[in-house]
């Protein structure tokens, strides 16, 4: 879904009284900068639930008494390491900056740059989407092969690309990058 259909999603999910009160000059302008900060909550929420659909899918692979027995020590503390990665980032998106800023925010976020950040905030679902297909794989592989362990490093290597954009995407809203 492209950042046009999801701003055309929140419009068209307005009262009827929001629908009236946009045709007043002024309101335009503001309710338009509200529909692009909802919008950017949606992309993050559906980011944050693509990784907690993740962690679910490895969570159950991992509770079948026949994959843990064959996973070995060093095995177990790469699935740690992912686990933990994975619960950090999740975590930072869905406490991420908002796409608005509050009269008392710390941090303000210019409208200009605010449209950057949900056509970036697109590219972090598929990121997002290629970690829980990446842990699909994993589950459906088996821990004493090669490609099981490729996998589990694949992924943590993958959550680590998703940690650094969330750096990008807070510089952007704090101006620091273009």
């Amino acid at each position: 879904m492209s950042v046009g259909d999801r701003i055309d999603r929140v419009r068209r999910e307005m009262s009827l009284s929001e629908r009236i009160l946009s045709y007043i000059p002024g309101y335009r302008g503001y309710k338009e900068k509200e529909v692009r900060r909802e919008s950017d909550r949606l992309v993050r929420m559906e980011v944050v639930a693509r990784l907690r659909e993740a962690k679910g899918i490895l969570k159950r692979s991992l509770s079948n008494p026949a994959i843990a027995a064959r996973i070995s020590g060093e095995d177990s503390w790469r699935i740690d390491t992912l686990i933990y990665r994975l619960d950090r980032v999740t975590q930072r998106i869905d406490r991420a900056v908002a796409g608005y800023a509050g009269i008392f925010d710390a941090v303000k976020v210019r409208e200009d740059k605010l449209e950057s950040v949900i056509e970036y905030d697109l590219g972090l679902i598929e990121k997002a989407e290629s970690v829980r297909s990446g842990i699909r794989s994993l589950a459906s592989s088996d821990p004493m092969s090669g490609e099981w362990r490729g996998i589990l490093d694949n992924l943590i290597s993958r959550i680590d690309e998703l940690d650094s954009l969330i750096d990008r995407r807070s510089d952007i809203l704090r101006g620091v990058v273009g």
